[in-house]
């Protein structure tokens, strides 16, 4: 983020702090613009050649390979104590650098795209343009095995899976596109089941159904949830509802099994997972929007929204639960201090903020922030 000879923000894609850079306008509103990167006069003692093949080609699915794998935390850091300084309005909020994955965590679920030439690739960044690919930084060898070997015939996107404990991996094609030369081995569809290993839990995931980037980045993620959680886990101060609850992840791992639990989740597939994965447990699974659902009393929220995060009326039945604790998961920096401004509003303090890195190379963060009543 920078500003022009105006004081107006410019937003400049592929530039890092403190540099002195050429750049092309390719929007301009009253209050903003953005910008594209022409050139580097002085450059970042954290700018490093991108380390894939795949960057000078265009591919936007890793967009801070500029950046050195040891400065990529801190700058997440940095983001998200920005948000919520400007956004939350809480500037002095303990904030922590939590857990890492490390840069050999690879991913186990990505989303492609069929390109021209029958070839599977990322977006270009900025574009609905497909970048064919070889090879990738950040993708596990069973699914970069499969990338090497099939062909794809027509239009659209694919999600590929596999199980790093398990060895298994699906396909799900959303649209018209069709892999071709599959191996035995591989599911397709919708429905296809691949399984994981987390915690020591086995968790089934339907293709459909989200699940966390890498099995190291679930492993983290419920590590992190169970300390933010102070002990709350033993059901002792009433149920744990895991909202926006997916496949059940945070139930299964953390949730002993005579505790009552109540997953609420949207998704029918994550359902039909997380009742196979909560099974033997003393748990209810809730198909339904959060926002709509009934509240009831609790002794421990946690809460993994999507992107956009909890917003009023997912706040708003957290505090009809009348829970002494809220464990908010978030992956935008902005909708965290969002939701956090409104939770503290709504008489909850915050207790801490973890920032995680699950995503290596990329912007994207992993937010853990507890909220005390």
């Amino acid at each position: 983020m920078a500003r022009d000879s105006d004081g107006r923000v410019v937003f400049v894609d592929g530039a890092l702090p403190d540099e002195l850079v050429d750049v092309e306008f390719i929007e301009e509103k009253r209050d903003f613009a953005r910008a594209r990167l022409s050139s580097v006069a002085t450059a970042s003692e954290h700018r490093v050649t991108p380390p894939c093949q795949h960057v000078s080609d265009g591919c936007g699915g890793c967009n801070w390979q500029h950046l050195a794998a040891s400065a990529q935390h801190d700058a997440k850091v940095g983001i998200v104590r920005e948000a919520f300084a400007r956004t939350g309005r809480l500037p002095d909020v303990r904030m922590v650098r939590g857990a890492s994955v490390g840069h050999g965590a690879l991913r186990t679920t990505v989303r492609m795209a069929a390109a021209a030439d029958g070839r599977l690739g990322f977006r270009r960044s900025a574009s609905h343009d497909v970048v064919a690919i070889e090879e990738c930084l950040v993708m596990h060898p069973l699914l970069a095995q499969l990338i090497a070997d099939v062909g794809v015939r027509g239009a659209g996107e694919v999600t590929l899976r596999c199980g790093d404990a398990t060895g298994e991996r699906g396909v799900w094609a959303h649209d018209r596109a069709r892999l071709l030369g599959l191996p035995d081995d591989v599911v397709t569809g919708a429905s296809a089941v691949v399984h994981e290993e987390v915690a020591g839990v086995r968790l089934r995931a339907s293709m459909s159904s989200f699940f966390q980037a890498s099995r190291q980045a679930a492993e983290v993620l419920v590590d992190t949830v169970r300390h933010a959680s102070h002990g709350l886990l033993d059901g002792s101060e009433g149920p744990i509802i895991d909202a926006y609850g997916g496949i059940g992840l945070f139930s299964a791992t953390l949730v002993p099994k005579d505790v009552h639990a109540v997953v609420v989740e949207s998704s029918a597939s994550a359902c039909d997972d997380a009742f196979a994965n909560l099974r033997g447990h003393t748990a209810d699974i809730v198909q339904a929007r959060f926002e709509q659902w009934a509240a009831q009393p609790a002794g421990l929220v946690i809460a993994d929204p999507a992107r956009s995060g909890l917003g009023k009326p997912g706040v708003g039945v957290i505090v009809e639960t009348d829970t002494p604790c809220v464990v908010l998961v978030s992956c935008d920096a902005v909708a965290a201090a969002r939701d956090a401004r409104l939770l503290v509003d709504a008489g909850y303090l915050v207790d801490e903020v973890e920032v995680l890195d699950l995503f290596p190379h990329t912007h994207h963060v992993e937010v853990v922030s507890t909220f005390r009543r």
